[in-house]
C-alpha cells in the first residue's frame, strides 16, 4: 500500500500506512493523521487516492502545502515528492516494487508513526556520560550502517537493527550463480552489523577472504556471488 515516511531529526524515520482513500493531515484531534505543531492547521490537508493516483489538496491551511518546494493548493504525487506541511518534512510513497526503500532504509522495518505523546524514560539518568556516548555511538552506527553497490554508490540499504536479506527471495538481488533463495544477510547484534552465509555453495567474501560470517566495519568490501558491495557508517 503506499505510504507516508515522517522525518524526525531526532527519533529517525517514521512511516505511516495509506490504507485509506481520503487522510486528512492537520493537527487536530480528529485528523486522520495528526501532527502535533502549531504551525500544522486543524485540517491542513488532504490526500486522496483513486485508482492509483496520489493527489493531495491544501485545506485553506495558514502556512500552505509546499511540494517539492512550490505552494500548491492541489497536485498530484508521485512516488519520492516532498512534502512539507509546517515544519513536518514529508514524503509521499507509492506502492511498487521500487519503493519498498527510501533512502536505502526498508520501510516495513520502520517504526509506525504515532501522534500520540509518549512517556518519559528516565533510564539513562542512572549510566555515566561514557555509557551514555558509548549507547549513541553503537546507535550511530546501527542507524546510518549501509550496504552501498560497489558499481553505483548511489544504491545502497540500511539494514539498521533488522535482517537485510540477499537472494532472489530477498531484499537486494544478486548475480551470479547458486543465488535462489536467501543465501546471505547482515543483522544487528547490539554492537556491530554482521554478515552471514545462508546457502553452501555461495561466493562469500570480505576483503577478498573467504568468509561465513563476519562483523562488519566501516569500508569493508563484500562480495556476495558476482556482486559487490562497500559497508559503510556514513551520516545521510
Amino acid at each position: 500500500m503506499p505510504r507516508l515516511v515522517i522525518l524526525n531529526q531526532v527519533e529517525g524515520f517514521r512511516v505511516f500506512d495509506l490504507d485509506n482513500e481520503k487522510t486528512v493531515i492537520g493537527r487536530g484531534d480528529d485528523a486522520d493523521l495528526m501532527l502535533p505543531n502549531i504551525s500544522v492547521s486543524r485540517h491542513h490537508a488532504q490526500l486522496s487516492l483513486n485508482g492509483g493516483v496520489a493527489t493531495i489538496v491544501d485545506l485553506e491551511s495558514s502556512n500552505g502545502t509546499i511540494v517539492n518546494g512550490q505552494r500548491v493548493s492541489t497536485s498530484l504525487l508521485s512516488s519520492g515528492d516532498e512534502i512539507l506541511l509546517g515544519k513536518f518534512n514529508i514524503v509521499y510513497m507509492g506502492d511498487g516494487p521500487e519503493d519498498r526503500f527510501y533512502k536505502g532504509r526498508y520501510l516495513e522495518y520502520m517504526i509506525k508513526y504515532d501522534a500520540k505523546p509518549r512517556t518519559f524514560d528516565d533510564s539513562t539518568f542512572a549510566m555515566s556520560p561514557e555509557q551514555i556516548q558509548q549507547m549513541q555511538d553503537d546507535a550511530n552506527k546501527m542507524r546510518n550502517g549501509r550496504m552501498a553497490l560497489l558499481t553505483n554508490s548511489n544504491r545502497y540499504w540500511h539494514p539498521e537493527d533488522r535482517v537485510l536479506t540477499f537472494g532472489d527471495a530477498g531484499m537486494v538481488s544478486v548475480d551470479g550463480m547458486f543465488t535462489g533463495g536467501v543465501v546471505a544477510e547482515v543483522t544487528w547484534d547490539g554492537k556491530h552489523h554482521v554478515l552471514r552465509k545462508q546457502a553452501r555453495l555461495l561466493k562469500l567474501q570480505v576483503n577478498d577472504e573467504p568468509v561465513s560470517e563476519r562483523r562488519l566495519r566501516h569500508g569493508d568490501r563484500i562480495r556476495i556471488a558476482n556482486s559487490g558491495f562497500r559497508y559503510e557508517v556514513v551520516d545521510d
